[in-house]
């Protein structure tokens, strides 16, 4: 029984677990490495050099997008095709979204570093760390171009049933930086460079490891240079983009929702609020990162037996995603909520930063509890 035939005959309890598990793994690695980054910038440049980089991630996010949402979309087309047995459509939608997302990423990370200034001032960022950011963000949007290239491969290695290397994938990564984030910051001396530089070195890492996965026939599907190089399939594209618009979506008025409390707590709150909000946003991905681990092992279930007109399963592992989802969400709650002074401690010495940010995040955490199902039901619809 090879990985992906495994998608449609083992209990759907342990293979959830089985595919979940590798996911959530590697989401907390990836999540550690952007707290342990928040950190070493805090106690290494300050709050200010914190609230540069609260203004440049959600930036960065909005490249990076293009990845998450082509490669969900793309996922779903492969643990579908590959349910029905159709192998080479399976194929040709890996090689064709590599194609896209070289494209893409030539275009808009170009125009990125055209417009970087600007952009970051409406992300809100003051002439206080405008400097911080720019010095952040001209490094890591080099990153960009391999996390987009990562969102593809690993949700196509997921969709296949691997979701062991894709979580092996993060974890090296996230070591990697976080080995070499202090010793950029603190023994090179070289700040907020030094952190976007760490990073941009682990995401290339990453996608390092996803071409050889790939060339050594270590996956089901394989990538061509033939196939990469020629023209894509309209309608591939077409239903990839279709299906990932719902991700994409989301995404951007996330970035949306950003820009608008950044600039809202820039004008009444001033640097310090700012860099509470991008604290409490890390602290966050502590829940959020698990969830989407969570979906990330349902969705190739539901896909492959979805494509299998198995539909029996693929009931069972949407009972079984939504209750594990929220049983997760309220446990995350109940931490949040009753050890927010101590979570916020761990950033920064900084006296208003503790007091405001631990007020705001008894505030945040309030809905936890219904996140999962909102999640894993979009997902779901995917």
């Amino acid at each position: 029984m090879d990985k992906s035939e495994k998608l449609g005959k083992v209990a759907i309890p342990k293979l959830l677990l089985n595919l979940s598990l590798p996911s959530i793994m590697g989401m907390l690695a990836v999540t550690l490495y952007h707290v342990a980054d928040t950190i070493f910038v805090g106690r290494g440049v300050g709050t200010l050099a914190i609230a540069a980089v609260s203004v440049a991630m959600p930036f960065l996010m909005t490249i990076t997008v293009f990845g998450q949402a082509i490669g969900m979309g793309g996922a779903s087309i492969i643990s579908r095709a590959l349910g029905s047995g159709d192998k080479e459509k399976a194929n040709l939608t890996l090689n064709n979204l590599i194609h896209t997302i070289s494209v893409i990423n030539l275009l808009v990370i170009t125009a990125a570093f055209i417009f970087m200034e600007p952009v970051l001032i409406l992300f809100g960022a003051s002439e206080e760390y405008l400097h911080y950011a720019i010095d952040y963000t001209q490094i890591a949007l080099i990153g960009s171009f391999f996390m987009n290239f990562i969102n593809i491969t690993m949700n196509a290695v997921r969709a296949e049933g691997n979701a062991k290397f894709a979580m092996q994938v993060m974890i090296i990564g996230a070591v990697l930086n976080l080995i070499v984030d202090p010793i950029f910051i603190f023994v090179f001396e070289w700040g907020i460079k030094g952190a976007a530089l760490a990073t941009t070195l682990s995401q290339f890492t990453g996608a390092l490891l996803a071409v050889l996965y790939y060339l050594t026939g270590k996956g089901v599907l394989n990538i061509s240079l033939n196939k990469i190089f020629q023209k894509p399939k309209i309608s591939i594209l077409k239903e990839s983009f279709g299906i990932g618009s719902a991700s994409f979506a989301r995404q951007i008025a996330s970035m949306l929702i950003v820009i608008l409390i950044n600039n809202s707590l820039l004008k009444y709150g001033g640097p310090v609020s700012v860099a509470v909000f991008g604290v409490i946003f890390r602290l966050l991905m502590f829940n959020f990162m698990p969830l989407f681990g969570i979906n990330q092992g349902f969705l190739p279930i539901a896909g492959y037996n979805y494509g299998a007109e198995n539909y029996d399963r693929v009931k069972h592992v949407l009972r079984a995603a939504i209750r594990s989802t929220t049983v997760f969400s309220i446990i995350s709650f109940a931490i949040f909520f009753f050890l927010n002074e101590e979570m916020i401690n761990i950033f920064s010495d900084d006296e208003t930063l503790r007091e405001e940010g631990a007020y705001a995040l008894r505030i945040l955490v309030i809905t936890l509890p219904v996140i999962g199902f909102q999640i894993v039901g979009s997902g779901f619809y995917q």
